[in-house]
């Protein structure tokens, strides 16, 4: 059996907050990555198309998607390949909190709560070649473990398991709600060949045998969803030997890139130049396809001779507007809060004041010098792990660069009494 898994679609999200030109570009990138997906589909020849939720945003369903969305699904069809569709919680199958039904080509099996139904695949003469069985969120808030309910499979043929869960220990888990929460040594021990998860949107492989996946979300929503995005192309032909492939697919990538080297910026082009500088070799380490559009990120940190006009509005923008072309990007979001200026901090490290003290405090922090004792994990955005070594490395790396935002903002208070 071959198939293509797809997860996180998110048709018709808002993109609040952007240009209308920038949120109707990216509402049609979600469409172009969903139509890539059903070509990519159509010329492997799969025998079965499978969504493992959240094909939806929300409530609300375009006419233009829904059109959209059905003609794909007769394209499918029209070749022969079955779509097993699973709700997540941002597409819950009861029609009171969900998109409104749809009315589906007989070719897609929807699974719409959280009852396993077990599906057929045939091959493209007829012949079975495989099962998927799948459960749904009836409910956009649905806290049972929906994989203790699949029942043990037993046939001969490749059995699929299509279920949007949040996997305790998947790496992003803790950026989403635990909706119908998993334990991976419960699905490692079930008896499927495959696992086609939804719902955290970083692509992870977690466990090779059995292989089960996230693919991530299809087409990134927002500046956490970096690097390429698509959708696995799965064989089970040999269920000894699966095949799992990554098929990059959305036509927009969002990227961040830091700029920290400020020091000799001392104009508009000067930093211009900076940031494209930062920018191309970041695409030297992650090449794009050709015609990738970007939606990027540019964050501006370290002591720099221009740090007052990063601090107004409107320089802030015009230096993002001409970013733009520049990067090849349909919007530039600007950080400048961890820019500041130059000064001599190991003058400032002598004085025996407030600053003085701040100062030499966060070396002695950041080089090893003062053991960091009662810090919590959840006082801390980011950091990797609850051992303390991890986060007494993790506050080391924060203040590596801080000593000059710190003597700042303490200066600036200090100007202001």
């Amino acid at each position: 059996m071959r198939f293509l898994h797809v997860a996180d679609v998110h048709l018709d999200t808002s993109f609040s907050g952007r240009s209308e030109a920038v949120r109707r570009r990216l509402r049609d990138a979600s469409r172009e990555a969903f139509r890539n997906a059903v070509d990519l589909a159509i010329r492997e020849d799969v025998h079965a198309f499978l969504i493992a939720g959240d094909l939806f945003d929300g409530e609300r369903l375009s006419f233009q998607t829904e059109r959209f969305l059905l003609e794909q699904a007769e394209r499918l069809g029209d070749h022969d390949i079955t779509v097993v569709y699973a709700t997540g919680n941002h597409d819950p199958g009861a029609p009171s909190t969900g998109p409104r039904t749809l009315t589906w080509p007989k070719t897609v099996r929807v699974a719409a709560d959280g009852t396993p139904r077990r599906f057929t695949i045939h091959d493209h003469g007829g012949v079975p070649v495989g099962y998927v069985t799948a459960a749904g969120h009836e409910r956009d808030r649905v806290t049972e473990d929906l994989s203790r309910a699949l029942p043990v499979p037993t046939g001969e043929l490749p059995e699929v398991a299509l279920l949007h869960t949040q996997v305790h220990s998947s790496i992003g888990a803790r950026d989403h709600h635990p909706y119908a929460p998993s334990e991976l040594t419960w699905l490692c021990t079930a008896g499927y060949d495959y696992w086609a998860l939804g719902h955290v949107h970083i692509r992870q492989e977690l466990s090779a045998d059995p292989p089960i996946w996230y693919p991530g979300s299809l087409q990134g929503k927002s500046h956490t969803d970096t690097g390429a995005r698509g959708a696995l192309l799965v064989d089970l032909s040999d269920r000894e030997s699966p095949v799992v492939a990554f098929r990059p697919l959305a036509p927009v990538r969002w990227d961040t890139v830091e700029v920290d080297r400020l020091d000799d910026v001392h104009s508009l082009d000067d930093l211009e130049r900076a940031c494209l500088a930062e920018w191309n070799r970041r695409r030297e380490d992650d090449p794009a396809t050709h015609g990738t559009e970007w939606m990027a990120r540019v964050i501006l940190r370290g002591p720099c001779p221009l740090w007052s006009e990063l601090r107004t509005a409107e320089d802030q923008d015009l230096l993002a507007s001409e970013l733009a072309p520049m990067l090849g990007a349909l919007e530039v979001v600007l950080s400048t809060e961890a820019v500041h200026a130059t000064l001599d901090l190991d003058e400032h490290r002598q004085r025996t004041d407030v600053l003085g003290e701040v100062l030499r405090l966060a070396r002695a922090v950041r080089d090893g010098e003062v053991a960091l004792a009662g810090v919590e994990l959840a006082a801390l955005a980011g950091a990797p792990s609850d051992d303390p070594a991890s986060i007494s490395a993790y506050v080391r790396s924060l203040l590596d660069e801080a000593d000059g935002e710190l003597a700042m903002r303490l200066l600036e208070g200090e100007k202001g009494r």
